[in-house]
């Protein structure tokens, strides 16, 4: 461990104890959570970032829009605004965050919400006494005043909750035993090859209790790349492009495109980065005559300063492991009904 993160431990102890007290007052319900009558789906994680909630809410709205009024609520990480905003055509990504405007891009025909408060986002929502909705809400794991129907959390496979620390001197947003909330535990961004062996191994150290299941998932790329038009693996292999990216972890793309022999130039921005124009001058002088591949979060951002004609994303899906599709949608229906 870096010495400043050892020199951070009394301080994580301290959070520690904090999170604690108040997981247990609401355990105890002296601190009150707020029900509904129509379910909710809470995505969520024990750490911070790049566990891949976002794909897993897009595969959900996916499978269960057709059946369901979906209304996707988040708080907006990193907006320029506050408070209830319901997403429109004309919302932009500085007003409701860069992960709601991808969905709302994506899904243009479902409900979009950003509210700090989720009990509020929720009372706020169009036809929120609807008994056809269902809401899914992103990144709601430690957001204990409500109650969801169920608790879906994802852990990185190559990062696992189990052989972490609690924040500052680790990554943990809580202590693992918060884990016992979680009906569902997905661990996310396996390799494609997963054994049943290392399978079973990381099912033994989560230590889950019995009626908890988990699931396995891995990163599927789509065979090509999108932008006004698209473009195969095949026709950019062995050529020169610039990668950009604006995300927590970048690993799985960057393997990837190295698979693919696709040669890259990368432009590595912090997650949620918001992109400026001076960003966007950088992005052209480094791809003259050359394609620039991102991710579809930030290519939508990256389109709102400017249309550049050479842009193009990389679209993923999420695939489950060892064929346990029907069995996570059979137990998310067990909670959602």
């Amino acid at each position: 461990m870096p010495l400043l993160r050892i020199l951070l431990i009394p301080f994580s102890i301290l959070y520690c104890f904090y999170q604690l007290i108040r997981n247990k007052l609401f355990d105890l319900n002296i601190l009150k959570a707020s029900e509904f009558n129509f379910p909710i789906i809470s995505i969520g994680n024990l750490s911070v970032g790049g566990t891949g909630k976002t794909p897993l809410a897009n595969y959900l709205i996916n499978k269960l829009k057709s059946k369901y009024n979906i209304i996707f609520l988040s708080r907006g990480y990193k907006r320029g605004s506050s408070g209830y905003i319901l997403a429109n055509e004309y919302s932009s990504v500085n007003e409701i965050g860069d992960e709601p405007y991808l969905i709302k891009q994506t899904h243009n025909d479902i409900t979009v919400a950003v509210c700090e408060n989720r009990v509020y986002g929720i009372q706020a929502s169009p036809q929120n006494e609807n008994e056809s909705n269902l809401f899914i809400l992103d990144d709601a794991f430690q957001h204990r005043s409500l109650k969801a129907s169920i608790n879906i959390v994802l852990s990185k496979f190559n990062q696992p909750f189990f052989e972490d620390f609690i924040i500052p001197s680790g990554n943990l947003r809580e202590p693992v035993s918060g884990l016992n909330r979680a009906n569902i535990i997905i661990i996310s961004k396996c390799p494609i090859d997963l054994s049943e062996k290392t399978k079973n191994d990381f099912v033994k150290k989560i230590n889950s209790n019995s009626d908890q299941k988990i699931f396995f998932s891995s990163i599927k790329y789509k065979n090509y790349v999108f932008g006004k038009y698209q473009l195969s693996h095949k026709k950019i292999s062995k050529q020169a492009v610039v990668l950009v990216t604006g995300i927590a972890d970048s690993t799985t793309l960057e393997n990837f495109l190295n698979e693919k022999n696709i040669i890259f130039d990368h432009l590595k921005f912090k997650d949620h980065h918001k992109y400026s124009k001076q960003d966007i001058i950088l992005i052209k002088s480094k791809s003259k005559n050359k394609n620039i591949i991102t991710t579809k979060k930030d290519y939508f951002k990256i389109l709102e300063i400017e249309n550049l004609e050479n842009l193009f994303y990389q679209d993923i899906n999420i695939e489950f492991l060892f064929n346990d599709e029907k069995n996570f949608i059979k137990e998310l229906n067990k909670f959602i009904k």
